[in-house]
């Protein structure tokens, strides 16, 4: 099990971080093996954590989580999930959808960190970086630029011999991440010692 260090995720004296029972460290892993036994790279370690401003906002979530896991598991809590959205998700969520403001004031941000080795691996990591990913409306705008991007990447490439790959692998020795750029994706990071 990897433990992200003390000050890792640490935005607030009142964060609470968690770890994140996603799919997202298994992708990482299997990309991860695919370049250590396809390309000889070193892998990395993987850990996903989640923050939250607050406990009660955890706590809140968590609650949120759980009544929405035991309303879909049944075929009456899916049927007024999808007549009453707008009740269960506290208004967030509506039939109507997003309003074209909405959409235009909408924008994500995601923030990845990580800690290695300038050198040597040996003892704790002495070297961190923190990269940042953000744009406009993550449902409407950004996810279908993201995905056509990708589409257009793949592609590109060509036809490959190696069956199903994960995104890392499809899209690692393409343009991908310029294109973004230039459609209003915005990606940054910053190297330092730690």
């Amino acid at each position: 099990t990897i433990h992200p260090p003390d000050q890792m995720l640490q935005t607030s004296p009142k964060a609470v971080v968690s770890t994140q029972s996603t799919g997202d460290r298994s992708v990482v892993m299997r990309t991860q093996r695919y370049l250590h036994e396809k390309e000889e790279g070193i892998p990395v370690q993987c850990g996903v954590y989640m923050s939250f401003q607050s406990t009660g906002l955890f706590i809140f979530l968590c609650c949120f989580g759980i009544i929405f896991l035991v309303l879909v598991s049944t075929s009456f809590g899916r049927k007024l999930l999808l007549r009453h959205p707008r009740i269960f998700t506290l208004g967030l969520v509506s039939r109507e959808g997003a309003t074209p403001d909405q959409i235009a004031q909408a924008s994500f941000s995601i923030t990845f960190k990580g800690y290695g080795y300038s050198g040597e691996v040996s003892g704790e990591p002495d070297r961190s970086i923190t990269a940042e990913v953000s744009g406009p409306d993550p449902g409407y705008v950004s996810c279908s630029r993201f995905v056509c991007q990708a589409a257009y990447s793949v592609l590109k490439a060509g036809p490959r011999k190696v069956g199903v790959v994960t995104p890392g692998v499809a899209l690692q020795t393409h343009d991908y991440i310029a294109r973004l750029q230039t459609r209003g994706i915005s990606f940054s990071h910053t190297i330092g010692d730690m």
